[in-house]
């Protein structure tokens, strides 16, 4: 099965070839059935609640999540918009603005060049539930709102690519990691963000890792801030690896509000962030 099929209601970019084929979480008609807290809006969180987390994240999420694509709550917002699809990487999962630009819409409407229409072997969703998810990408593909909060805490970082502490066996195709809230985006650069493979004794801060040189930062979106860093496929070995996001030295990644990003989640500011993760084979 090319890519892993997508995952019924969701996705636009890949599959789930573990979940597919029962149409459990779907009534007759294709609707979701059990859903969330409210009726399904063109809103982030509604869809979220109502699709991707009842229908999606059974498979997609954590470590082994089909091809890298989570979609439980704290990670499908970062990995759908303006993320390119891995079956058609010229595609992006969601197009803010362009529904028919969106590889999640190819897959949901069975038009996508790649693979079968989803649900695989299950009703198809229905016209009026695949139709709000158009108006949410249509109005923007807009990030879930905030949650209320009157203080202004620093910014955290989660990843969301690889997950902490995951052992991949393939080279991964980017990794995805995203704020709590708007980072201070002129401040990613090689200078603050960077990718460093261990000297060989699984061990980092001796002085022996490697950094590897040709990495590049792509802002995904700004509110919240979701940033993509890839490298080249030649750049990769087996090893163990951390990627930095630096909250303290001379020049530390902050955000909007202008305090250092709380990196190692300690609710103060300042603090490397850091996601660390092991490649069994490189290339």
């Amino acid at each position: 099965m090319s890519d892993c099929s997508i995952v019924a209601v969701c996705l636009a970019t890949l599959s789930c070839a573990a979940c597919a084929g029962s149409g459990e979480g779907l009534d007759e008609n294709g609707r979701p059935v059990g859903a969330g807290p409210g009726p399904l809006v063109p809103e982030f969180q509604s869809i979220q609640d109502n699709v991707f987390t009842p229908l999606c994240a059974i498979c997609h999420s954590g470590a082994a999540a089909p091809l890298g694509l989570r979609l439980d709550a704290a990670a499908a917002y970062a990995m759908l918009v303006n993320a390119p699809s891995v079956e058609v990487p010229a595609l992006l999962r969601v197009a803010p603005g362009d529904p028919d630009g969106s590889y999640l819409i190819h897959k949901l409407e069975g038009r996508a060049a790649v693979g079968a229409r989803m649900p695989l072997d299950a009703p198809p969703l229905a016209d009026a539930t695949i139709q709000v998810i158009r108006q949410w990408i249509i109005d923007g593909a807009q990030a879930p709102a905030a949650n209320g909060a009157t203080s202004d805490p620093p910014v955290t970082l989660m990843a969301v690519w690889p997950t902490q502490d995951a052992v991949l066996m393939a080279p991964p195709n980017e990794l995805v990691v995203a704020a709590s809230g708007e980072l201070n985006t002129t401040r990613l650069d090689s200078s603050s963000v960077r990718l460093e493979r261990s000297g060989g004794d699984r061990e980092f801060g001796e002085g022996d890792a490697v950094v590897v040189a040709r990495v590049g930062v792509v802002v995904r979106s700004l509110d919240p801030t979701v940033i993509a860093v890839q490298v080249p496929t030649e750049e990769w070995r087996a090893g163990d690896y951390r990627l930095v996001v630096s909250g303290t030295g001379p020049a530390p990644v902050d955000g909007r509000n202008g305090l250092p990003i709380d990196g190692d989640a300690d609710d103060v500011p300042g603090g490397d962030f850091e996601l660390r993760f092991g490649l069994e084979r490189g290339q």
